[in-house]
C-alpha cells in the first residue's frame, strides 16, 4: 500500500484462533478506523437510488440523500435499540410519512371545501404512456393520490420499475 502518513513498519498481530499474523501499519490503522465508513458502504451498496442518468448533479444529490437517511438510520437505531427495524424498512417509513405530511399540508383546504357540501370529481385515468413535456399541473400538492406499490418481479426483469401514472 502506497501512504504518505505511514512507514513502511509490519506489525504483528493476533487473529481469532490465536495464530500471528504480520500486517503492513497503515492496514491496521485503516481496519481500526475505517470500519463505520465500510459499513456505511455496505448498506447504501443494498438500495442503490442512483440510477442512470446523465445529469452528475442528480446522482450527488440522490447519494447524499441516500447518506442523510443512513445517518438517521444509525442514530434512530442506536435511541430505540429496543425497536429492530431494517433499512429498507426505515427508508419506506420514511417515504411514507413524507407523502402523508403533504397531505396534512394540502388538507386543509379540501376539507373546508367538503365541510361546505361540495362534491370532489373524481380524478380522470391517467394515460398509460408518458408524455414527452412536463405538464404544468405535475407538481401542484397532488401527492396525496401516490401511492406505494410493490412491483413483483417477472422472469425476465428481476427490479422492475414503472413510471408514475399520476404525473405523466
Amino acid at each position: 500500500m502506497i501512504s504518505t502518513l505511514h512507514t513502511a513498519e509490519v506489525i504483528e498481530t493476533s487473529r481469532r484462533m490465536g495464530v500471528a499474523k504480520k500486517k503492513p501499519k497503515c492496514v491496521i490503522d485503516y481496519n481500526t478506523y475505517m470500519h463505520g465508513v465500510d459499513t456505511a458502504d455496505k448498506y447504501l451498496a443494498y438500495y442503490p437510488f442512483i440510477r442512470k442518468t446523465v445529469k452528475w448533479p442528480n446522482k450527488v444529490f440522490f447519494y447524499l440523500l441516500q447518506c442523510c437517511l443512513f445517518n438517521s438510520y444509525v442514530t434512530f437505531s442506536k435511541n430505540n435499540s429496543n425497536f429492530r427495524k431494517s433499512f429498507l424498512d426505515f427508508m419506506s417509513d420514511i417515504t411514507e410519512n413524507l407523502i402523508h405530511t403533504s397531505d396534512a399540508v394540502s388538507s386543509p383546504t379540501s376539507s373546508s371545501d367538503e365541510s361546505q357540501g361540495s362534491s370532489r370529481t373524481p380524478t380522470p385515468t391517467p394515460p398509460k404512456r408518458a408524455p414527452k413535456n412536463d405538464p404544468p399541473g405535475r407538481l401542484d400538492g397532488k401527492l396525496k393520490n401516490h401511492k406505494l406499490v410493490h412491483i413483483p418481479p417477472t422472469k425476465n426483469d428481476k427490479t422492475p420499475t414503472r413510471k408514475c401514472r399520476l404525473c405523466v
